[in-house]
């Protein structure tokens, strides 16, 4: 499974990353290069959530001179993705793994291009059928994203039907 910054920052930001391990306890997470370097940065800006993600033993992929190639065909088609982003696709459509982000416009190309994604909705959902936690915690864990964000996460119908 490899993962976009979003997600984890989304999870770290409210001190819940421990629902990836408790619903996935067998996968192996991981993060592209460009996805660690992107981490660093906002390290690096003062963002102390960052400690939390680096703290969970990802396993860093880095691109082959392969896909490196491919990626700099795709860069210019691909101009609303960051270069995390293309290279998780690129990694997850060569070795099979699902890609876990929130980006639209990522899930639209990773369709596009037959690559399985989940969003954070989509791991709530097996977090709640896993029974990981019970509904009223992770609705606790939902109302605590909404507020930090300033968002709603408007398909929550969706993960306890």
């Amino acid at each position: 499974m490899l993962f976009d910054t979003d997600v984890l920052s989304m999870l770290s930001k409210i001190g819940r990353l421990d629902l990836l391990r408790r619903t996935f306890p067998e996968v192996v997470f991981s993060i592209t290069f460009e996805v660690y370097t992107e981490l660093l940065d906002a390290r690096e800006a003062g963002y102390d959530f960052i400690d939390d993600i680096l703290e969970q033993g990802f396993k860093v992929l880095h691109l082959d001179s392969d896909l490196m190639e491919m990626y700099e065909r795709k860069r210019a088609e691909l101009k609303d993705l960051h270069a995390g982003e293309v290279t998780s696709i690129l990694l997850c459509k060569r070795s099979g793994m699902a890609f876990v982000t929130n980006d639209r416009r990522a899930k639209r190309y990773c369709e596009e291009n037959g690559v399985e994604w989940l969003d954070i909705v989509d791991l709530f959902r097996l977090c709640y059928r896993k029974q990981v936690v019970a509904k009223q915690e992770l609705e606790q864990v939902i109302d605590a994203i909404e507020a930090k964000y300033r968002t709603r996460i408007l398909r929550r119908g969706e993960i306890f039907a």
